[in-house]
């Protein structure tokens, strides 16, 4: 934890992260502006999955050919120089909405490798006693600038405009740049001369996950249950509180906050009791996949309003708990190389469920009510706790 190599890591992925966030405001006032669609609006969180699925499908072509620090360096400077070209090209023309989105699709492409080689650098900067720890504290650093970066991007904009908000990004993208290319890697090894075919480092993550059957069994309980965590999104519980509650929009803000206030609960918890918890891994899955169950099942179907921000901030706790505890079994079970692969393949399983399963959760509420949504998401998770129960064997860390 104390390495200054991770410190350098996290510096630069936090004033990445803010600048992912100020950069989103900035793009959707920027294509509401130009056209006044709620499409083209709807077109921005659409062309930032699909391009991050489609290039966590190929990021193995770049992990198999380049070191990874070299990977996250260059990734960070192309999306500096690709919204330093959008500042240009908006200063000196009015520009149009398909060519911002083509910026998007640009930055998005950079970010799909991006993520999986951040992650699995993780290990070889931070002793295998305090990965449990260190996983905790980029996790509340993660939430934090989520919860803060909104609010502030949103008071940027009221008082200056999109396109200061497009330069202030690239400055931040540029200091993380400036800190990624500060991290020394030490244990590693030079690329040689030889790499498999395309389609083997396509497919190389795939194999790996269907070799290693606790990190296979970790995929499949994710992707049930990121079936039923879009049961979060916006267009599902600004139905809820009109439907539920009988209160206004902004309620939907303050459920969403008291969200992410139980992640960040949950992200000081791993930090203070890592070492306990790495003993107990396999029952803080179970046990946390049978509370988010119940949590989901108690929120759909409260109406009292404090109830609701209650059970919001608990079902973070449970939730984010199990997510450091898989980051830390991927990182026991799989090297470097394989790591940033498997994370790309989580990665794009993730984008691609997330897109589907808003639009199922969608449709439920529309078609029947906001209640069953969350009762139907409820189901989906108590399957994913009885699959765990299942597989428990598979559920322990490596050390146990």
């Amino acid at each position: 934890m104390k390495n200054s190599s991770f410190r350098f890591l996290w510096v630069g992925q936090a004033f990445a992260n803010l600048g992912d966030i100020f950069y989103v405001v900035g793009l959707i006032s920027l294509i509401y502006a130009m056209t006044g669609s709620a499409l083209y609006l709807s077109l921005l969180p659409f062309t930032t999955t699909i391009f991050r699925f489609i290039s966590s499908l190929l990021a193995p072509l770049v992990i198999d050919r380049f070191p990874l620090k070299r990977i996250l360096v260059q990734s960070q400077w192309g999306k500096t120089i690709l919204l330093m070209i959008l500042g240009f090209t908006l200063h000196f023309s009015d520009g149009s909405a398909l060519v911002v989105l083509c910026f998007i699709a640009s930055i998005s492409l950079l970010d799909g490798v991006a993520a999986p080689v951040s992650a699995a650098l993780v290990p070889q900067l931070v002793p295998a006693k305090e990965r449990m720890k260190a996983n905790g504290f980029l996790n509340v650093l993660t939430q934090t600038i989520f919860v803060a970066g909104w609010p502030i991007g949103s008071v940027l904009l009221i008082n200056t405009n999109s396109q200061f908000i497009i330069w202030f990004t690239v400055i931040l993208f540029a200091v993380s740049t400036g800190f990624a290319v500060k991290i020394e890697v030490q244990d590693e090894l030079a690329t040689d001369n030889t790499h498999p075919s395309s389609w083997d480092s396509i497919t190389s993550g795939w194999l790996a996950i269907r070799q290693l059957p606790t990190i296979r069994t970790l995929i499949s309980l994710d992707f049930i249950a990121s079936l039923a965590s879009s049961v979060w999104v916006a267009a599902v519980i600004y139905v809820y509180v009109e439907q539920n509650l009988q209160l206004g929009e902004e309620w939907w803000g303050y459920i969403n906050t008291s969200y992410f206030i139980g992640m960040i609960i949950s992200g000081l918890i791993v930090i203070r009791f890592s070492s306990f918890i790495e003993k107990h891994t396999r029952s803080f899955i179970i046990i946390g996949l049978l509370l988010n169950s119940l949590l989901i099942l108690f929120f759909g179907s409260t109406t009292m309003p404090a109830l609701a921000l209650l059970f919001a901030c608990l079902y973070g706790l449970p939730e984010q708990i199990r997510e450091v505890i898989y980051t830390k079994l991927f990182q026991d079970y799989a090297s470097e190389k394989t790591l940033a692969k498997i994370y790309a393949v989580w990665g794009a399983v993730i984008n691609l469920t997330f897109a589907g399963s808003v639009l199922l959760l969608g449709y439920i509420t529309e078609t029947f009510s906001a209640r069953t949504t969350f009762q139907f998401s409820s189901a989906l998770v108590f399957l994913a706790f009885l699959y765990a129960i299942v597989k428990r064997n598979e559920l322990r860390s490596k050390a146990s």
